[in-house]
């Protein structure tokens, strides 16, 4: 008994862990991606991290979700061939290897529908 309830921990553990990947390795693979550009000192930001966790905790298996802080070098690297908007925090939604479909405003992120109507237009 003692084993099956470390199990089903170790279990329900893992199935709660999303990833964290890269831009870089995100944009290699063939699955839409969706990419929260933020800042820390950003309004509301602690609500849009959760409302993005959350989305990509429900939608691993269909979209490829990263994270770029504007404060990193990532962000530098993203800077050189896209261009980082000062309105904090948005998503923008990727296709086609790094070709950007879409900008989302922070009140999509934060609204568990209109962010998944956009996701859902990139389903296959």
């Amino acid at each position: 008994m003692k084993k099956f309830v470390i199990l089903l921990f170790m279990l329900l553990v893992c199935s709660l862990s999303v990833k964290a990947m890269s831009f870089s390795e995100a944009k290699s693979q063939t699955r839409p991606m969706a990419v929260l550009i933020y800042a820390n000192w950003a309004d509301d930001m602690q609500t849009i991290l959760s409302k993005y966790d959350s989305m990509a905790a429900k939608y691993a298996d269909k979209y490829n979700f990263t994270k770029i802080d504007i404060a990193t070098e990532e962000a530098k690297e993203f800077n050189k061939t896209y261009h980082i908007y000062p309105n904090l925090p948005y998503v923008l939604l990727f296709k086609d290897k790094g070709k950007i479909s879409r900008y989302l405003k922070k009140e999509c992120v934060s609204d568990d529908a209109c962010f998944k109507e956009r996701l859902d237009f990139f389903a296959d």
